[in-house]
C-alpha cells in the first residue's frame, strides 16, 4: 500500500501475558523467562531466533510519541512496558519494568505488562482500520513520584493499574470496553485522569444492528479486511477522572485538563514547548513556515521579556528542548547531516554567545526526559538494539542506564559501511552496507536491497520482515536504504493536493527512488562488492510501491520479496471508495480509460517490458485482496511468483508465529534464489 498519506534484572521471572490476538484454545503454560540470561557462545554469527528473542520496550518506531519510557518527577527512575516473543506459543512476554538511574543494572519487575494486541488507525474517515503495531503501553508518575499508573491492553478491554512504591503493590483501578488514549495523575496525586472514545461502543452496536437490514456501499467501507462499514473517524474523546481512594468518578476541573493535556499550555503553533518552574520562561518550538518540508526553529520568553526567535543556523531543524536544572541552559537536539542522518544536541545559554555542540552522532536517540542537568534517552545503533542511556549536558559523554539484551553482544555481526550519494534529481540520501562477518575484498556477493529507513538498529527494515544481519550470516550482501526526502517536497508545497500532485507528475518520486538504487548499486558494483546479476529488492508498504515500480521499469533486479501488494488497476477497485478516492486525489486515474499509459509505467502487471523475476509475496490478511490481480495475471504468464497470507494481521504483521514464519521463509527463498545460482 503506498502510504504517501537485561543489563541483569534483578528479577527472576517476567510473567507472559496472552496472544496479541485471539485467544488460545489450548492451554498454555506460563511463559515465564530468565532475565540473567546466559551468553550466547562469543563468536556466534547471528540467527534469524536471536533477532526475534530481542527483549523491546517502546514503539516499533524511533519516535518520541509515544514515549518509549516514563521518567518519574525527580528522575532517578524510569518506567517501561518490556516484550519478548514466544514464536512456539504465539504470544508475548511482558513486564512493567523499574529502573533506578542511580543503581543501574538491577531493574525491578513490578507487575506483568497485558496483552500485546495490535493497534488501528484513524484516517480516510473511518477508524478500526487494521494497522498491526503494538498498541502502546501508556506509564504515568505522580507528582511526588510514589504512585505509577500504567495500562493493560487485552483483546476486549483495557485496564489501568496503580502501583504504589510505598506499599510496594499494584492494584487494578479501572476496565475500559475502548482504549485509554492518554492518561495521568492529577497534581495532588489523588485523581487518574484519562481520555477514551466510549462512543466507539455505540458505534460498533449501530454497525451490527444496521446489517439486519443489509449495508450500502459506501465510503464507510474497508474492502480490504472487512464485509462491513467501518466506525467514523469523529466519534468524541472524553476526559474523565476517578477518585482513586474512593474508587469512583470524580468532577474533571480545569486544572486536570491542563494536566491530562500538557499542550494545551503551550504557546499559540509550538510544535513542542519546554517550560520552566521558574522565572517564567518557556521556550518553544515552532515552523518557519506553512510549507510542507517545515523547518523549525526555536522562539523563548519570560514574564519579563518579549518573544524572541534564537538567531543562530543551530537552532533550526530542532526536534526537541529542555530547560537545564538552573534554568540558565537551553538544551536542544536537532537533526543534520546529509538527508537528516545524524543527531546533535546542543547548550544554549540564550543570549549572544553561540550554542555549545555537546554531541554529534549517526545513533538514533529519541524520546528524552529531563533529569537535572541531563537528559535520559533510549537509544539504537546500527548495531546495537534499544538500550537507555543517560546524557551529560555538560560534557555530552553518554552512560549505559538500561540494555534489556546484553547477551546480544557476544554475537558475531556482518560489518556496516555508510554510504552517502546524490540521486539524478539531486536529492541526498543514504544506506548501510552491511557485509558477512569474515568477507573478503574481491569476492563478489549477491545484494539484498531492504527498505525504507535505515536509522537505528538494523534489525529487518521498516516493517522487521528482512531480518538484516541474519541475511549476512548466510553469505548476503545487504543494503538498508533509506529513501531519499519525497521528491514533492523540493517545490516547498503548502497542501497536501500540491505535494502529491508533484510527487506523482510523470511518477518524479518514484523515479527518484529508482536512481537513488540505481546509483549505489552501480557504486558497489564497480567496488567488486557485489554481483549485478543477483540482486533481491524488498518492501513493506511506501518500499513495496518503490520495489514493483523499479520491477516495472528496470532490469536491475533478479528476485524481489513484497510484504506488501500491489499497485495495479484492480488493487484501486479492492481498497474501497474511501481509499480510492484519496488515490484519485492523488493523480490516479478515476476510471479505465482515463490514463491508459499510467498503469503501464506504475504495474508491474502492465509493464511492457517488466523482466520475469521470482517474486514472493508474505501478505497480511486485511492487505491480501490488493495483490490477487497481480498474483493472477503473472502466474498465468509463468512468473515464478508465489503468495502466502497471514491471518488476523494488519499492516504491520504481530503475530510471534507469523514473524517467526516470514523471517525464516524469506531467509531459505533468498538462499534458494541468490545463492544457489
Amino acid at each position: 500500500m503506498n502510504l504517501q498519506a537485561i543489563a541483569r534484572f534483578g528479577c527472576a521471572l517476567m510473567v507472559c501475558a496472552g496472544a496479541p490476538a485471539q485467544a488460545k484454545s489450548r492451554e498454555v503454560a506460563p511463559c515465564t523467562l530468565a532475565l540473567d540470561s546466559p551468553n550466547p557462545a562469543t563468536g556466534r554469527t547471528v540467527t534469524a531466533q536471536d533477532l526475534l528473542d530481542l527483549r523491546d520496550f517502546g514503539a516499533i518506531g524511533l519516535g518520541s510519541a509515544p514515549a518509549p519510557f516514563s521518567l518519574s518527577a525527580k528522575g532517578n527512575t524510569a518506567a517501561l512496558q518490556l516484550r519478548q516473543a514466544d514464536a512456539a506459543n504465539d504470544r508475548y512476554c511482558t513486564a512493567i519494568v523499574l529502573v533506578e538511574l542511580d543503581a543501574p543494572y538491577s531493574p525491578t519487575v513490578i507487575d506483568t505488562g497485558g496483552e500485546i494486541v495490535a493497534a488501528s488507525s484513524t484516517r480516510y474517515g473511518m477508524t478500526d482500520l487494521p494497522l498491526g503495531i503494538p498498541k502502546p503501553a501508556l506509564l504515568r508518575w505522580s507528582p511526588d513520584g510514589r504512585r505509577l499508573a500504567y495500562t493493560k491492553t487485552f483483546t476486549d478491554r483495557s485496564e489501568i493499574w496503580i502501583y504504589d512504591r510505598v506499599d510496594r503493590r499494584s492494584n487494578r483501578v479501572l476496565t475500559s470496553a475502548v482504549d485509554i488514549l492518554e492518561m495521568a495523575l492529577s497534581d495532588d496525586g489523588r485523581r487518574l485522569l484519562y481520555s477514551s472514545q466510549p462512543g466507539l461502543v455505540a458505534a460498533r452496536s449501530a454497525i451490527a444492528a444496521e446489517g439486519k437490514d443489509g449495508y450500502r456501499y459506501d465510503e464507510r467501507f474497508w474492502p480490504l479486511s472487512a464485509d462491513r462499514p467501518m466506525p467514523p473517524s469523529d466519534i468524541p474523546v472524553i476526559d474523565s477522572a476517578w477518585d482513586i481512594e474512593s474508587g469512583g468518578a470524580a468532577a474533571l476541573s480545569q486544572q486536570d485538563a491542563r494536566t491530562l493535556h500538557p499542550s494545551r499550555i503551550w504557546p499559540n503553533g509550538a510544535l513542542a514547548a519546554a517550560i520552566a518552574k521558574e522565572g517564567g520562561l518557556v521556550a518553544w518550538i515552532v515552523p518557519r513556515s506553512d510549507a510542507l518540508d517545515v523547518v523549525t526553529e526555536i522562539k523563548f520568553k519570560s514574564h519579563a521579556t518579549a518573544e524572541s526567535i534564537c538567531p543562530f543556523a543551530a537552532c533550526t531543524a530542532v526536534t526537541g528542548l529542555w530547560w537545564a536544572s538552573d534554568w540558565k541552559r537551553l538544551i536542544f537536539q536537532r537533526r543534520s547531516g546529509p538527508a537528516d542522518s545524524r543527531t546533535e544536541f546542543y547548550s544554549w545559554g540564550l543570549g549572544k554567545e553561540a550554542p555549545v555542540r555537546l554531541l554529534e552522532t549517526s545513533d538514533a536517540l529519541f524520546g528524552c526526559a529531563s533529569r537535572g542537568a541531563d537528559l535520559v534517552c533510549a537509544q539504537e545503533t546500527s548495531s546495537r538494539p534499544r538500550t537507555v542511556v543517560e546524557l551529560d549536558t555538560s560534557t555530552g559523554k553518554r552512560r549505559d542506564v538500561f540494555d534489556p539484551n546484553p547477551a546480544f553482544s557476544s554475537l558475531r555481526l556482518g560489518s556496516i559501511q555508510r554510504r552517502t550519494w546524490q540521486n539524478a534529481f539531486g536529492l541526498t540520501t543514504f544506506a548501510d552496507v552491511v557485509l558477512p562477518p569474515g568477507w573478503k575484498p574481491g569476492t563478489r556477493l549477491p545484494l539484498v536491497i531492504v527498505q525504507y529507513e535505515s536509522r537505528g538498529f538494523l534489525r529487518g527494515g521498516t516493517g522487521d520482515e528482512y531480518p538484516i544481519q541474519a541475511m549476512a550470516g548466510q553469505g548476503l550482501a545487504v543494503l538498508s536504504f533509506n529513501r531519499p526526502t519525497w521528491f514533492g517536497l523540493t517545490s516547498h508545497p503548502r497542501t497536501d493536493d500540491e505535494f502529491y500532485a508533484r510527487n506523482n507528475e510523470n511518477f518524479a518520486d518514484r523515479r527518484s527512488n529508482l536512481s537513488s538504487l540505481e546509483r549505489v548499486i552501480a557504486q558497489l558494483d564497480r567496488e567488486g562488492i557485489i554481483d549485478p546479476n543477483r540482486i533481491a529488492i524488498t518492501g513493506q508498504s511506501d518500499g513495496a510501491v518503490t520495489a514493483t515500480f523499479a520491477l516495472a521499469n528496470s532490469s536491475l533486479f533478479s528476485a524481489a520479496i513484497l510484504s506488501t501488494c500491489c499497485e495495479s488497476e484492480p488493487a484501486q477497485e479492492a481498497s474501497g471508495p474511501a481509499l480510492d478516492e484519496f488515490y484519485v486525489a492523488m493523480g490516479y486515474p478515476g476510471t479505465r480509460d482515463a490514463a491508459p499509459g499510467f498503469w503501464r509505467t506504475n504495474s508491474i502487471v502492465d509493464a511492457p517490458d517488466a523482466r520475469k523475476v521470482p517474486i514472493l509475496v508474505q501478505a497480511a490478511s486485511s492487505e491480501f485482496r490488493m495483490g490477487l490481480a497481480t498474483y493472477r495475471d503473472l502466474h498465468r504468464r509463468g512468473w515464478p511468483i508465489e503468495m502466502y497470507v497471514y491471518p488476523d494481521e494488519g499492516h504491520v504483521k504481530l503475530h510471534p508465529a507469523h514473524r517467526s514464519a516470514v523471517y525464516n521463509r524469506n531467509l531459505a527463498w533468498l538462499r534458494e534464489r541468490l545463492q544457489h545460482q
